[in-house]
């Protein structure tokens, strides 16, 4: 149904001579194949989660582009066929071909939307993160991912495994919260991870309190953001902690009680119950009802949470 205005439009086309010939076939073309594209890319979906099922996957672990974006990119087709359509039969005053091909332009990007939204199944296992793409698969184990930063515009996680290989994926996905616990439960020694990258899944997981606040000092911990220069290894670790405790505090409204440190060899440590230690500098955060509670070798600090 959405392609009958661009075939009415091809079929008017058909009949011209001269310069605008080729371009009628070409849009016929590129026109056809995006359909036919469409049909495969949600057959192998549908394939893709459908063998995964078999194999015990539990849909919830399978992750894919939410429906309604596939229904915006047939939207944008059928929108901008008409346009498309009505400006092809107008005089050139008014539209023409020229306009019609900038309307067919706006009709190919409905088409990457669709494709994009069908196109992708993203597995989730024990072992680690699959996508599913045209038929091909591409996995990183999870022991095997170096970095977690922003793909191209932002909207989403990259994950970087040690060999070179990377997966990039989009918050939009249906469960990408599933995808930040499994990746926030199996983070690596060692990781890097961009500091916005970090926000981003703390604010997708789904995690309880507990459990979110043990495994996101990990990633906290991997932070590629360096420490304000001029601070001895005691401000560091002050700074350190109340970063951590104010993320906790904005996306989740409380922490558990934990100790921050720098490690002798230049590291930042978060730990919870853990003894001191012989490390540099030391601090414990706790929560006494609206007041946050320091301790550290300068001595006790309470900051109110109502300022």
């Amino acid at each position: 149904m959405n392609a009958m205005p661009a075939t009415a439009l091809l079929a008017t086309a058909s009949g011209l001579q001269g310069p605008w010939a080729w371009m009628a076939h070409l849009i016929q073309a590129l026109l056809t194949a995006s359909l036919i594209s469409i049909a495969l890319d949600w057959m192998a979906r549908v394939t893709a989660r459908r063998r995964q099922r078999a194999r015990g996957t539990p849909p919830r672990l399978l992750l894919v582009y939410p429906l309604w974006m596939a229904g915006l990119g047939l939207g944008c087709m059928l929108l901008f066929s008409l346009c498309a359509w009505f400006a092809w039969q107008s005089p050139p005053a008014r539209g023409g071909p020229k306009a019609a091909l900038v309307f067919l332009v706006f009709v190919l990007l409905g088409v990457v939307l669709v494709v994009t939204a069908l196109a992708d199944t993203i597995v989730i296992d024990e072992a680690g993160v699959e996508r599913l793409r045209f038929g091909h698969s591409r996995r990183i184990a999870w022991g095997d991912v170096s970095r977690v930063g922003l793909p191209w515009g932002g909207q989403g996680i990259r994950l970087e495994s040690c060999d070179g290989r990377s997966l990039e994926l989009a918050e939009l996905l249906d469960g990408f919260g599933v995808l930040c616990d499994a990746l926030l439960l199996r983070v690596p020694a060692g990781l890097r991870v961009d500091p916005e990258a970090s926000l981003l899944v703390l604010r997708a997981a789904s995690l309880e309190p507990e459990a979110l606040q043990l495994s996101y000092a990990r990633l906290f911990e991997g932070e590629e953001a360096a420490p304000p220069e001029g601070m001895d290894p005691a401000e560091r670790v002050l700074a350190m902690g109340r970063a951590f405790g104010a993320r906790l505090l904005w996306h989740h409204g409380s922490f558990l009680p934990f100790e921050a440190r720098w490690t002798e060899d230049g590291r930042p440590r978060l730990s919870h119950g853990e003894p001191r230690g012989d490390d540099p500098g030391y601090a414990s955060f706790r929560l006494e009802g609206r007041e946050v509670v320091i301790a550290c070798d300068a001595g006790t600090v309470r900051e109110s949470l109502e300022a």
